[in-house]
């Protein structure tokens, strides 16, 4: 059997690091939007018999534009695959080889998600296909075993994501704008940028995340005046251009702009008719 899916995209409208953790991990509080930007993919599962090994595989239909990622069994979407059907203990006669063909539409390196959206999209497809039954909850736990975005990409909406991005709160919708992206040629290592946030994560002022989430509860169509991102800083001090395609949004007439996560995708918002 096949199954065409889309993976989503999603955008921080707002990132708080609040701190880093004895484990060397960082506790987040962010505000995660599902946009429309996204990876197309299709899922072919065929059955087998006792004597059969489990097999995934994973090819890109446009790789050549995406030379940093591996297409091989250490690619997120073949270990999400291999992470369900171990989880749901399904059996080889059941599932015996998935094959998982990808069109890439969203940028890597950009703090868009994209690695993560592909894994979610893979949990939430297997569950359906093999009629597994498994609870949101329980794929979110799984998404997050693979990464911290995956629970919330397995969700989508709009979601207060906190902890480490495990611990998620869904909210109403956002207000409708629309969402412009310009990615910068440079992409950023989130590691880096997490190691760059510890130089000020004591001293610089933080985004008021409470404030977002209450104008969101509340429908404030003015909610992007709350929009910030604590990595933002980080992120500039090694691709000053990220300001220069926030001020051009501005000056051609978006309400707010913005770097989405880790960067370094810089968002426009800009009001819908």
């Amino acid at each position: 059997m096949k199954k065409s899916i889309k993976a989503y995209a999603k955008v921080n409208l707002i990132l708080d690091i609040v701190s880093k953790r004895p484990d060397g991990y960082h506790d987040l509080r962010s505000v995660m939007q599902t946009i429309p930007l996204a990876d197309d993919m299709e899922i072919e599962v065929l059955p087998g018999s006792s004597g059969n090994v489990l097999s995934i595989s994973a090819v890109c239909t446009n790789a050549d534009s995406f030379p940093d990622i591996k297409w091989d069994e250490s690619n997120l979407v073949c270990r999400a695959a291999k992470l369900f059907v171990e989880e749901a203990c399904v059996p080889i006669e059941k599932a015996a080889h998935i094959n998982i063909k990808l069109t890439k539409n969203i940028p890597s390196g950009a703090g868009l998600g994209g690695g993560s959206a592909d894994a979610a999209a893979v949990l939430n497809a297997l569950n359906e296909m093999l009629e597994a039954g498994m609870p949101a909850e329980k794929l979110c736990r799984l998404g997050a075993k693979l990464g911290a975005d995956v629970p919330f990409c397995i969700m989508g909406g709009t979601v207060l994501c906190e902890g480490i991005g495990e611990k998620l709160t869904p909210l109403p919708a956002a207000p409708k704008v629309t969402y412009l992206i310009n990615k910068p040629e440079v992409s950023l290592s989130t590691k880096l940028m997490y190691q760059k946030v510890d130089e000020y994560i004591d001293t610089d002022p933080h985004p008021d995340t409470d404030r977002l989430v209450d104008a969101i509860m509340h429908g404030d169509k003015e909610f992007y005046k709350y929009i910030s991102n604590f990595m933002e800083k980080a992120a500039v001090s090694i691709c000053p251009e990220i300001e220069e395609i926030k001020k051009d949004f501005i000056k051609k007439g978006a309400v707010a702009s913005f770097m989405t996560g880790s960067g370094s995708a810089v968002v426009g918002i800009f009001l819908t008719e």
